[in-house]
């Protein structure tokens, strides 16, 4: 859509800009729709998240819904303290808390269903209805009313002809506007252009401006542009109305009104983060959504100027705008953030040099970070088995929008003769925005204002910073060596792969490293256990023992397929697949921005060489140690697994850091490529010498566990190690040479005998590493080996506060304490009844009968006091010591209950009535104790 103001008339005939675009604009896929799709899922997610919490609060039982939270802090979960703290707390009884949650637990999702398909249908609707209510508000008549002479028809078609659209489109007429503009608008299989009044007046005195505007019109149509952005309106309509409006609301309500004021207080970090989420979805929508409407208006300019409009309706416009700034720029700048339509100046430059579309920007690249953030945590209301498509999806969005922009500017670098952009800058603005929308929301905070350590945040920027100049570099080089050759498939492969990238990183940091927000939550301990190792680690070994448990929770960790940590090995093959374009004659990606060949052959082969030798070294070593402690065989079975990955990953980063110093162009790409090649021939020697020394004796590797973990490790941990090694050994490269001690490696064209030897070699690496993490995949999925580490708290829970504690008590009272008190007193009752009437018997059969009530009296404590049992420990550590002995006294009555109507005596009868009482004393003591606490009110 556009409207163009009305200028002066035009003269002469329809002319191209003086000075023609150096690059076609179309050579590349624009991202816009890749952008509108972010736009979309983000929508659809928020409303499939949304719509459940909404329905559940406005039907909830406020009751049950408080029993349901109670059943939380009967646990033992202190909402004030860590979420990690919380989770061990949770998971410590997790058949008992789950039982009590769904107990009071409150299901709605047919409810819930049903409102998303009626959101669904008045989206529907609203995209429907939205041509007839432009129609309607603006009063427009068909274009034969206006055109009573038929002078415009021909006109109309020629230009329809022009563009070469298949379908014509309804032209109508607005009377009543007086501007000079148009806007095209319907759904794409009836689409309308609606000319203004002020348009169609001065159609015969400006016929250049006419066919400029008409034009602009016709290539959205041509452009698509219609369909997708009516769709994202009527979502985002219905979005606000349906599902975000009445969100809030209850997020208000909960956060303001519902429940105590204390309770309120309690909770109000994570719903006031909640509430600040929503807040950042719309501005991440709504800007988001502006701009790349501004960015299709110039394409719009781009497409007419091409089929032959004038360039002076542009001129006009970008004329008045220089005379309004001066002072006001920034003002202007702002306000042009929240516009539909680009900046008159802009849009007149874009028509001799269309460097904006080809320009990195760093609002909607933090737009996009932040976006896809809120869409994680949305996604979150799925099961944790879609956890991976959820993981693609993202990665995906981010890295495509991104990486489509890279690869934009890069081309439009090369073909301008300008510098190319560095890649690192987009992964830090993409990353920026994860981590706004981290810190805004309650996903790294969770009940806190703030996490306890944001600065773990900096793994998932650090991620997108690395991939990003990866993206980069390969874009350059690709773009170099196949001048000839459309760019898009060469695209398309160079964005898959970190996209795949980056898909692993997200799947490790949802399963395990998000918790690092928290805090460092494990020790060796549980790394041990979660191994099935057992033992305690040595502490004459120092910190040793500190790496490896840091080791056993970073990527590598997670070996199944749906982890996607064999994708970071296409980081390494699509480098090492260059060297097979580098060695043709011909080749001109070792030359002006491309992978350097020899350094990186050279430097993976140096590099696996010295990791070989210090794997033998490390492993010989500890083959020798000496513990002297039986305990500490699981421990060194772990160390002897996890210090041949310590030396791959740090034999890697070293040589990824030697060969970005020495590489000048295709630093980070040729440092991966070194690294691989080192990782390879380090994992064959790990594996050859663990299984050299596998079955030598008590203290002998662990070749079951190694030759799972090494090429998993190498992979998924040293991929990100030795690329972030290349960027500090690219920071010493620079300093060195600017003091003259290092110089960038010079090369020269291969001879004809080498360039077959390199492409064997390429291929062979490629080749091996394919196949070697296709089958380490698949013994992974053969063994069924579920590598999600336990977790371990390294320090205890603070006590709570005595507020917390009271509630806490309450709690188990209220969702199921007292009533399982008030069960073990109506069977002691029910006892003493029949015990009684044991006494009071008169003859055989009354005595008998008696007896009968005795055993089923004992069936029922039996049965009472196993449901205690079954439920929650008290959430402290006095109040649990009174309740095992309210369950210890009433298992032995259940004991001298069935003692007695086995074999009534006076023996068996005194111990009952012992017993009895005993269990009498016990609850009571149990109901004095919560009374004094507050939990329950004294009776």
């Amino acid at each position: 859509m556009v409207v163009l103001s009305s200028g002066a008339p035009g003269a002469g005939a329809a002319e191209q800009p003086a000075d023609a675009a150096p690059l076609d604009e179309r050579v590349l896929v624009a991202g816009t729709t890749l952008r509108f799709v972010l736009i979309l899922a983000l929508l659809a997610a928020a409303s499939v998240s949304m719509i459940p919490r909404t329905v559940w609060h406005l039907l909830a039982s406020p009751e049950k819904a408080n029993l349901e939270v109670a059943c939380y802090l009967a646990a033992g979960i202190d909402p004030s303290v860590s979420a990690n703290a919380s989770f061990v707390q949770s998971r410590r009884q997790p058949a008992a808390l789950e039982e009590c949650t769904a107990r009071f637990a409150q299901d709605f999702t047919i409810v819930s269903v049903g409102v998303g398909l009626v959101a669904l249908a008045a989206a529907s609707a609203v995209y429907r209805l939205l041509p007839l209510w432009r129609t309607r508000r603006t009063r427009v008549v068909p274009l034969d009313i206006v055109d009573v002479h038929g002078r415009l028809r021909p006109l109309l078609d020629e230009l329809v002809t022009v563009a070469g659209l298949n379908r014509t489109p309804r032209f109508v007429v607005d009377p009543a506007s007086r501007t000079t503009g148009a806007v095209a608008f319907g759904r794409p299989r009836r689409p309308v252009i609606r000319l203004d009044g002020g348009l169609v007046v001065t159609a015969d005195g400006e016929q250049e401006r006419f066919r400029a505007v008409v034009l602009h019109e016709l290539a959205h149509l041509h452009h698509k542009d219609i369909g997708i952005t009516y769709a994202t309106v009527a979502l985002w309509r219905v979005f606000l109305v349906l599902v975000l409006l009445p969100w809030t609301a209850v997020g208000l309500d909960v956060l303001l009104l519902r429940g105590s004021a204390e309770v309120r207080g309690m909770y109000a970090p994570f719903n006031t983060h909640a509430q600040l989420l929503g807040g950042l979805l719309v501005l991440a929508v709504y800007l988001s959504r502006l701009e790349i409407l501004r960015h299709r208006e110039i394409y719009a300019d781009l497409m007419a100027a091409r089929w032959g409009a004038s360039a002076q309706p542009w001129e006009d416009g970008a004329a008045r705008q220089h005379a309004g700034e001066g002072w006001r720029r920034p003002f202007v700048r702002f306000a042009a953030l929240w516009r539909t339509h680009p900046a008159p100046a802009l849009r007149r430059a874009s028509l001799a040099d269309p460097k904006v579309l080809f320009t990195l920007r760093a609002l909607p690249l933090l737009l996009t970070g932040l976006a896809a953030d809120i869409l994680v945590w949305h996604l979150n209301a799925l099961l944790y088995e879609f956890l991976w498509p959820g993981a693609v999806l993202v990665a995906g969005l981010v890295v495509g929008i991104g990486g489509v922009a890279l690869w934009r500017a890069v081309l439009y670098a090369l073909r301008a003769g300008r510098t190319v952009p560095s890649g690192w800058s987009v992964g830090l603005w993409l990353g920026l925005g994860v981590v706004v929308g981290e810190l805004t929301g309650p996903r790294a905070a969770m009940n806190q204002w703030l996490p306890a350590h944001p600065e773990a945040l900096l793994i998932l920027v650090a991620a997108l910073v690395l991939l990003m100049t990866w993206t980069t570099q390969n874009a350059e080089w690709w773009l170099r060596a196949r001048r000839e050759h459309p760019p898009g498939p060469a695209m398309l492969a160079g964005l898959a792969v970190p996209a795949l990238a980056y898909a692993s990183v997200l799947y490790w940091w949802r399963s395990v490293g998000e918790v690092l927000t928290d805090g460092w939550p494990f020790t060796t301990a549980g790394v041990l256990a979660s191994y099935g190792l057992p033992g305690l680690p040595p502490s004459d070994l120092g910190p040793l023992w500190h790496v490896v448990a840091v080791l056993g929770l970073l990527p590598g960790t997670l070996t199944g397929a749906g982890s996607l940590w064999w994708a970071q090995v296409l980081l390494w093959a699509l480098p090492v697949l260059a060297l097979v374009a580098a060695s043709r004659p011909g080749g001109e990606g070792a030359r002006g921005g491309g992978q350097s060949p020899v350094a990186g052959l050279a430097g993976g082969l140096t590099g696996g060489i010295a990791c070989s030798v210090g794997l033998a070294v490390a492993l010989a070593w500890l083959r020798d140690a000496e513990l002297g402690d039986s305990g500490a065989v699981g421990p060194l079975r772990l160390a002897q697994m996890m210090v041949p990955v310590l030396v791959i990953c740090a034999a890697m980063a070293l040589t990824a850091a030697v060969v970005a110093a020495l590489t000048d162009s295709g630093w980070l790409t040729t440092g991966l490529m070194a690294a691989g090649i080192t990782a390879l021939l380090g994992v064959v020697a790990a594996h050859i010498l663990v299984r050299a020394n596998a079955g030598s004796g008590s203290s002998a590797v662990a070749w079951s566990l190694s030759r799972e973990a090494h090429l998993p490790y190498a992979v998924a941990l040293g991929t990100p190690v030795a690329g972030l090694a290349a960027f500090v050994g690219r920071g010493v490269g620079l300093a060195g040479r600017g003091v003259a001690l290092l110089a960038p490696v010079e090369e020269r064209p291969l001879r004809p005998k080498w360039r077959r030897a390199v492409r064997l070699a390429a291929v062979g690496a490629v080749v091996t590493w394919i196949g070697a993490t296709a089958l380490a995949v698949d013994v992974s999925a053969a063994s069924g080996r579920v590598s999600r580490p336990a977790l371990v708290p390294d320090r205890p829970a603070p006590e709570p506060s005595a507020a917390v504690s009271r509630l806490q008590h309450q709690a188990w009272a209220a969702a199921g304490g007292l009533e399982r008190i008030e069960a073990l007193r109506t069977v002691e009752l029910r006892y003493s009844a029949a015990f009684t009437a044991v006494g009071e018997a008169t003859d055989d059969a009354g005595f008998l009968q008696a007896m009968d009530r005795v055993t089923d009296a004992c069936g029922a404590m039996d049965q009472a006091t196993r449901r205690a049992g079954a439920y929650l420990d008290v959430p402290s550590a006095a109040g649990q010591r009174i309740w095992t002995r309210v369950l210890t006294r009433h298992r032995e009555m259940t004991d001298t209950c069935r003692a007695l109507a086995m074999r009534p005596d006076p023996t068996t009868a005194k111990a009952a009535d012992i017993t009895h009482q005993n269990a009498i004393d016990s609850v009571d003591a149990m109901s004095y104790w919560l009374a004094e606490k507050g939990a329950i009110r004294p009776k």
